[in-house]
């Protein structure tokens, strides 16, 4: 009876402290898409632009011109930071194909959508450069805010 019963727990134990496996570390969403959708080696990455699309005269003054034709959002009473981005697609000739704006408050969104629609009518933007020199379309982010 006691090998029998040494036997037994000698079995239990070895089931109960031999089971210990490594887990695998948590997936993050990103691995769970890259497994989901393998990379073609024949499809190249996305270009590294050498010189990006600037506003005749630089963005700051074009961030500046946005400021300048703001109107609505300045005699609003309430005095707290409006933060938006301007997105827009600038064509290889400098033209301005799309504006879009993305932010909490949509009507600053708006309103600093018309300002840029309204800044860019006649103006061209000097086009972005890859490294080859050739001139190409790129998308122009630009943080905005503004203290009211």
């Amino acid at each position: 009876m006691k090998p029998l019963l040494i036997f037994l727990l000698a079995l239990s134990f070895t089931f109960a402290f031999g089971q210990k496996a490594k887990k695998a570390p948590a997936k993050t969403v990103a691995d769970k898409f890259q497994e989901k959708s393998p990379q073609d080696p024949s499809v190249p990455p996305p270009p590294v632009m050498v010189f990006p699309a600037q506003f005749p005269g630089g963005n700051k003054k074009f961030v500046d011109l946005i400021k300048a034709n703001l109107t609505t959002a300045e005699k609003s009473p309430i005095s707290k930071i409006l933060k938006t981005e301007i997105i827009l697609k600038i064509a290889a000739d400098g033209s301005v194909l799309n504006i879009s704006t993305f932010g909490e408050h949509a009507v600053f969104n708006t309103e600093v959508g018309e300002a840029a629609l309204k800044i860019n009518e006649n103006i061209k933007w000097d086009p972005a450069k890859n490294k080859e020199g050739i001139k190409v379309i790129e998308i122009v982010r630009i943080p905005f805010q503004l203290k009211r």
